[in-house]
């Protein structure tokens, strides 16, 4: 049965700072997912092509953005704006990552685009989280509405 704590933004930090370097790559978002879409980072998982190093799912609100203006947000449309725009996110270097003390997250691309994850603060939301990622496909970090860093692994 899965463990799962708590850990801190600093932690999570210390873990997101290890996308930098790494590469972006296939991203999926469509028909029945609304706004919420995955991105992989790093190299493919051994047995599992469609698995990065880390793997990111977004619930919450999100944005891509270069300087002052808005490319893409969860507001587009899953289909037609989604899926083709974030792939211009594919094969592009992280060259840093923000982490907020309410847990919004930006990842700077080396083209200049950013990513910006919004976590949707509240108590009355009704899911678990607002974004998590996946390291190395087995622990996961889940960030969740009431700002809780949870941490699962297999044991």
């Amino acid at each position: 049965m899965p463990e799962v704590t708590s850990i801190t933004g600093d932690a999570l930090r210390e873990l997101l700072n290890q996308l930098v370097g790494k590469t972006a790559w296939r991203s999926r978002a469509g028909s029945g997912t609304g706004s919420i879409f995955t991105l992989q980072f790093g190299s493919e998982l051994l047995g599992d092509k469609t698995q990065g190093e880390f793997s990111l799912m977004v619930y919450c609100a999100w944005r891509i953005v270069k300087g002052n203006q808005i490319l893409l947000s969860w507001h587009d449309d899953s289909d037609a704006a989604l899926v083709p725009g974030l792939a211009i996110l594919h094969e592009v270097q992280v060259v840093g990552i923000e982490l907020s003390r309410w847990n919004d997250f930006a990842i700077r691309f080396a083209n200049g685009l950013e990513l910006q994850i919004i976590n949707d603060l509240s108590l009355l939301r009704d899911f678990d989280s607002s974004w998590f990622i996946i390291h190395k496909g087995a622990v996961h970090y889940s960030v969740t509405p009431n700002n809780l860093i949870l941490v699962e692994s297999a044991i």
